[in-house]
């Protein structure tokens, strides 16, 4: 579903130019990997995004800088986050313009995240390290699909569902289907998972807050 409007998020405490850079980059990454893997609203879109999930082999960090910028730039600017105003105070707050059920998505992910932080890492972490102690994380994908054991499939199913669970989502399917290769997948939702991770971690330090409702308050704002 999409609609449109006004979306804030809350800021605190002493922000340097670097959270100025970190942050907003981790939120448009993060609604751009969202926006791809959730259900496309028709069948076009639904082509586009597959071709870049497929574009990519995933052996390095260039891959993961080239993924967002093609969602990025496959998204119309119209419909890309807008910045409407920002106030720097204590508190402050930055006014977006976008998508405001996929922003409340995001928004209801990195809550749970945050509150559950040790989990999370413990799980991301712990597949993060089986998959380099079994050298899948710098590989030629393609070369090795074909090479994966049972044992590896299997174990990197499991993984993907377990990321899936963590990032909100019904199932890895989507993903999967899209990258047509089970460790693509993972590698991209691992991806999804650290920007969330950088969301989260400003809301624990008190930093910033992504609002958790649509509509307007008893004031008629809708921050």
């Amino acid at each position: 579903m999409e609609y449109y409007g006004d979306y804030a998020i809350f800021i605190d405490r002493r922000w340097t130019l670097e959270d100025l850079y970190i942050f907003p980059r981790a939120f448009e990454q993060a609604y751009f990997a969202f926006e791809a893997v959730l259900p496309a609203p028709d069948v076009q879109t639904d082509v586009r995004i597959e071709r870049i999930f497929r574009a990519f082999p995933w052996g390095d960090g260039y891959s993961a800088v080239n993924f967002y910028n093609q969602l990025k730039f496959a998204t119309p600017v119209i419909h890309r986050p807008m910045v409407k105003q920002i106030q720097y105070a204590s508190p402050g707050f930055i006014e977006l313009y976008l998508n405001l059920p996929l922003a409340i998505k995001i928004s209801g992910v990195v809550a749970s995240v945050a509150s559950t932080i040790g989990v999370c890492n413990k799980v991301y972490n712990a597949i993060h390290s089986d998959l380099h102690k079994r050298k899948l994380l710098r590989i030629e994908v393609e070369k090795k699909k074909v090479e994966l054991t049972k044992e590896q499939l299997d174990l990197i199913v499991h993984a993907n569902e377990e990321m899936a669970k963590i990032l909100g989502l019904s199932s890895a399917e989507t993903v999967i289907k899209r990258s047509d290769d089970p460790l693509i997948a993972l590698k991209i939702l691992l991806s999804i998972y650290r920007r969330v991770r950088t969301l989260a971690d400003y809301k624990i330090r008190g930093k910033a807050n992504l609002s958790e409702r649509i509509g307007p308050d008893e004031n008629g704002n809708f921050f």
